[in-house]
């Protein structure tokens, strides 16, 4: 029988997030007001500095709702790919590893810690079903990232999922 869930999950925004949003409206009210003031006293090239300001307006409002990511988990027949939304308008992947070869995996609370070489892909958002989730990670080697910890919020059919495909040691250790 196939298996396949996936899960869409939104990342929360930080600080960092609203001071890039923030530092984009300021721009452009400050090229806006560049264009208006070319428009009202420099009347010739005021065609130009409308489209211009147009742009400006389109870029701002690109620029915004490019700050916006959601993650998605796919569980395949043991494969997990891990993708990234930008703005729902832009998909990448951005890792995808098979589930046998987990070397340690478990609730994010419990995780080892780990040394400065592991490359760490963190995923982590708020369900967008409403569902409660929790952190989970799993180490693994990934063919051209090396050794990697993929942090991630899953819900319980994710996790449900991924379970009959763990190599036996963890599954033991997961229902601990």
């Amino acid at each position: 029988m196939d298996i396949f869930v996936e899960q869409i999950v939104k990342k929360a925004p930080n600080g960092k997030d609203t001071a890039k949003k923030v530092l984009i409206v300021l721009c452009t009210c400050l090229l806006a007001a560049v264009l208006a003031f070319v428009m009202m006293f420099m009347p010739a090239f005021s065609g130009v500095a409308l489209l211009l300001l147009f742009g400006v307006m389109y870029g701002s409002y690109y620029l915004i709702t490019g700050i916006d990511v959601e993650y998605e988990y796919i569980v395949t027949n043991g494969e997990m790919d891990i993708d990234k939304i930008i703005a729902k308008r832009k998909r990448s992947r951005l890792i995808t590893g098979k589930v046998s070869s987990f070397e340690a995996f478990g609730k994010y609370a419990d995780a080892p810690d780990i040394d400065s070489s592991v490359t760490i892909v963190s995923a982590v958002g708020t369900s967008l079903s409403g569902v409660e989730t929790e952190e989970w990670y799993a180490d693994f080697t990934h063919p051209s990232a090396g050794k990697v910890r993929l942090i991630f919020s899953a819900e319980d059919k994710v996790i449900e999922a991924i379970r009959p495909f763990l190599p036996r040691q963890l599954k033991v250790n997961l229902n601990k």
